[in-house]
């Protein structure tokens, strides 16, 4: 990663926290319920800057700490995630639902973090 592709994501970061603030402030002026949706997104926008910044040095590559159980553990988380998006899924199909569509978008997440858990204790 170059300096200026550095200084770029930090920048981000910058503005993610920042948006961050302004969503969270709203959100408690409003109590709409679906800002705090968008608060989440931006800390998990955040965490996505800081790992790739941590992680370049790397190669992006995830350190491994083997641990068969721990491994074996985070597996099971996964595969309940991928389980549980294939039936929301389903439930879609017949059931329209925003609120449904948000969760399904956040198992998404889930499911790529329990694999990345479980890659580190491989």
């Amino acid at each position: 990663m170059t300096v200026a592709q550095a200084n770029a994501l930090k920048a981000l970061r910058r503005e993610l926290r920042r948006l961050r603030k302004r969503f969270q402030v709203l959100r408690d002026r409003t109590r709409y319920e679906d800002l705090s949706h968008g608060v989440l997104a931006l800390e998990i926008a955040e965490h996505a800057v800081n790992e790739t910044l941590h992680h370049t040095g790397l190669g992006g590559e995830i350190r491994r700490t083997p641990n068969p159980a721990a491994h074996r553990q985070a597996r099971r988380w996964h595969n309940t995630v991928k389980d549980v998006r294939g039936q929301a899924g389903k439930f879609l199909r017949t059931h329209s639902s925003e609120d449904l569509e948000t969760a399904l978008k956040a198992l998404e997440i889930a499911a790529g973090s329990c694999e990345e858990v479980a890659e580190h204790y491989e």
